[in-house]
């Protein structure tokens, strides 16, 4: 039963197996094996494989070619140089026939690209703005207060109206709207046309010439009494205008002054020191302040030497008292421009030149110079990189009698009525020139005075400092 079960070609190998028996052996004993043997499926699997492999002989089928391991390669490489081969490049329209011979020159626009982790632009606010009181912005908790002077870091310009910027030292990160340039001077331009707003242009005259004259004296220029006050109008680079061209025009009243964008620069022990100017409100002494922090350092700190037409004394000496010029040739550098004030005292005129200031620039020494606030738009350039100091004297709010002690300590008793004077001074000082300022001092006295001009004057050399960005852009 079990030899009946395989293919044909277990008979041959049972064959093979029972001619090589020998005759003395145990029959029964190999007969139990070989069953035990063939009843095993292995043996019955490989016998058809033998089976198959036979009938694959007989057949004779076509040999694979050897170059057979190719056709895949070649058909990959064939599908890639069929895909290589196709345009994918997007179609233009074609250019018409008729353009200008102008424009077959290539033009490129350089467009500079700013981060998103850079700031946009930094300025300085000229004008004091709180949100809660701006009935225009959209949400006033998101607005940003700020006050004039401050540095304001825009970080967002896409609105045209409303900005967003971050205080500069502030330690809330977070941004705030702030009102566009345009948007302001917009606004301030309708409150102008409305009457509601006094504009911030420069007057035609100082706020307090009425009061305040100043004239040459021992070097510098200083007040004089109060008897002398309306003796003497000093006379400036642009006086000899009418006053009728004086007045602001119409165009130049729509260019109110709302923001300043500024760098922050820090001078270099190569650069030339930066032009010390010091301006102050009725009171303030600010030739003498200036005198006592050139005196107690003379080798870091100098002064313009000025111009005179008066007759040299015996004991004064040229170019270091006064430049000793005639008449004619300063009215010849008045024409030229050559000054940055100038005025009549006693038929004698003075006056301190541009050329004073660079001289002094150029020995290494930081010039002070206290000017009228006027002579401002002569100095603030790249040049001279001016600091400005605007220094009033100390003014107590409220008095209980008619007279009281000097708040300057240096003048016995004023009345109420010159305090108020005083007062009426500095703010309108800070209402016209207040942008133009980067400090103000308090004189409480004259000691404490001059301790902190030189403490400003130490941080002015060694601390960076905001200026306009067309003074450190070359």
């Amino acid at each position: 039963m079990v030899f009946q079960i395989f293919c044909p070609g277990l008979h041959e190998i049972l064959a093979l197996l029972t001619s090589q028996l020998h005759p003395g052996a145990n029959h029964k004993e190999d007969l139990v094996f070989l069953r035990e043997v063939f009843s095993e499926r292995s043996l019955g699997y490989l016998m058809r494989i033998h089976e198959r492999l036979r009938q694959y002989e007989q057949q004779s089928p076509t040999p694979v070619l050897h170059s057979a391991a190719c056709l895949a390669e070649d058909a990959v490489l064939t599908v890639h140089d069929t895909v290589a081969q196709k345009n994918f490049d997007p179609v233009l329209p074609p250019l018409p026939d008729d353009l200008d011979d102008e424009l077959e020159e290539e033009s490129v626009k350089i467009v500079r690209l700013v981060k998103s982790k850079e700031p946009l632009v930094y300025l300085r606010a000229l004008f004091d703005y709180s949100p809660f009181e701006d009935k225009a912005i959209p949400c006033q908790e998101a607005g940003l207060p700020f006050l004039q002077g401050d540095i304001l870091q825009v970080v967002s310009q896409d609105d045209h109206t409303w900005w967003q910027a971050k205080r500069v030292g502030d330690s809330n990160l977070r941004a705030g709207l702030i009102p566009s340039k345009l948007f302001q001077q917009r606004r301030l331009t309708y409150q102008l046309k409305c009457d509601t707003y006094q504009s911030p242009k420069l007057p035609s005259s100082p706020p307090y010439a009425f009061q305040n004259i100043r004239i040459l004296q021992h070097t510098v220029f200083c007040w004089i009494s109060a008897s002398l006050r309306r003796s003497f109008r000093l006379n400036r680079k642009d006086r000899h205008n009418s006053s009728k061209d004086s007045q602001p025009t119409e165009s130049e009243e729509s260019e109110f002054l709302v923001y300043e964008e500024v760098a922050c620069y820090q001078q270099k022990p190569s650069d030339k020191p930066r032009l010390v100017v010091l301006i102050g409100s009725l009171g303030a002494r600010i030739s003498e302040l200036k005198q006592r922090a050139i005196a107690e350092n003379p080798h870091r700190y100098g002064i313009a030497v000025p111009h005179t037409t008066r007759p040299r004394k015996s004991h004064e000496k040229e170019g270091v008292d006064y430049h000793f010029i005639t008449k004619q040739a300063f009215e010849t550098d008045i024409q030229s421009n050559k000054f940055v004030e100038y005025g009549e005292y006693k038929e004698n005129q003075y006056g301190t030149s541009l050329e004073s200031v660079r001289s002094v620039l150029a020995k290494n020494k930081m010039c002070l110079v206290d000017v009228q606030p006027e002579a401002l738009k002569i100095l603030r350039t790249a040049e001279f990189k001016p600091f400005v100091i605007f220094v009033k004297p100390y003014i107590p709010e409220s008095h209980h009698s008619s007279r009281t002690s000097s708040p300057l300590g240096d003048n016995g008793h004023l009345t109420e009525k010159e305090l108020q004077e005083m007062r009426h001074s500095a703010e309108q000082l800070e209402q016209h020139y207040g942008h133009l300022v980067d400090r103000v001092l308090v004189k409480e006295d004259s000691s404490s005075a001059c301790a902190e001009l030189k403490s400003i004057l130490e941080q002015l050399e060694r601390e960076p400092q905001w200026v306009p960005i067309s003074w450190v852009r070359i």
